[in-house]
């Protein structure tokens, strides 16, 4: 790959965002607004339960370990007792065929739908690699359509963290009223030098801390990066360019949604540690059909 020297990547870094506000847009960077405004579903009353003749049953205590919900907490170990019982035949009715699918008469998902048909150009994937340094500046790889030869890297001010949230894609406008969304593949590592400096020198080690370039401060100035490798004309610089358009336009969506996702995160792992996960007991009902039950569920299959 071939490197672009530090005093150009200062040019295409910091001053090159700065003359976007004075020249043409190049494109409209959004969030993508969804189809249709999600509404709470109405309650479902619950079906009725089913009483089972049981024929036969035998239980047998079985020690059993699962993954945790989150990837920091022990294991749900425990001792369970699974049963299998043989019922009657409970001559449960067929189920119901599923309904064709039926053309929305909303005119709102209407119009959307027709927009989607005239102008949206696909979803175009990108890998992204950003480790990011105690929240403020960020180290970021990308990769067009995961082909190494156009990566691009670059220092960025921004927390990277939080294009991890909800969303996982931005939309692409262009002048000509045309527009692609962009789904982010982010594989995503923090560092907290202090910490890691600390750690090292309990053990006797010396930790070198990445050499960051000059960029401004987030909270008083705008988004900006600067350039350390990669092909001016490489795709992943449009998307480099982009990321940050987008964080200037809808950076504080995008930073409260992330902490928000952590708050939740958080708040549901107190409450995993006061009450650990018990592995439930499990119950096997099995019954023998019919002939007319079994040919009933080839031609359902076949259908």
């Amino acid at each position: 790959m071939k490197s672009v020297p530090f005093a150009l990547a200062v040019l295409i870094g910091l001053p090159s965002l700065t003359a976007q506000e004075a020249a043409p847009a190049k494109w409209v960077v959004e969030l993508p607004v969804p189809l249709v405004q999600a509404t709470p579903a109405e309650e479902v009353p619950e079906p009725e339960p089913i009483e089972f003749d049981v024929l036969v049953s035998r239980t047998k205590n079985v020690h059993v370990s699962q993954a945790a919900e989150m990837a920091d907490l022990p294991p749900v170990e425990g001792t369970i007792a699974m049963t299998i019982q043989k019922v009657a035949n409970p001559n449960l009715p067929a189920p119901l065929l599923p309904l064709p699918p039926l053309a929305p008469d909303d005119p709102a998902v209407i119009a959307r739908l027709q927009e989607l048909k005239d102008s949206y150009k696909g979803t175009e994937l990108v890998f992204i690699s950003a480790t990011v340094y105690d929240h403020h500046r960020s180290l970021v790889r990308i990769y067009p359509n995961g082909q190494t030869d156009n990566e691009v890297v670059a220092w960025s001010n921004l927390d990277f963290n939080h294009f991890s949230g909800k969303f996982g894609m931005y939309r692409v406008r262009e002048p000509d009223g045309s527009f692609q969304d962009v789904g982010l593949l982010m594989g995503l590592g923090n560092e907290d030098i202090a910490k890691r400096r600390n750690f090292a020198a309990r053990r006797g080690g010396n930790y070198e801390a990445p050499d960051i370039p000059e960029l401004p401060d987030l909270e008083g100035g705008q988004p900006a990066f600067v350039i350390v490798s990669g092909e001016a004309n490489s795709p992943a610089m449009a998307t480099l360019e982009q990321l940050h358009d987008l964080y200037r336009t809808s950076g504080a969506t995008l930073k409260a949604d992330y902490l928000a996702f952590q708050q939740e995160v958080e708040t549901r792992k107190a409450y995993l540690l006061a009450n650990p996960s018990k592995p439930a007991d499990v119950t096997v009902k099995v019954w023998k059909r019919t002939p007319a039950e079994i040919e009933n569920t080839h031609q359902e299959e076949a259908r």
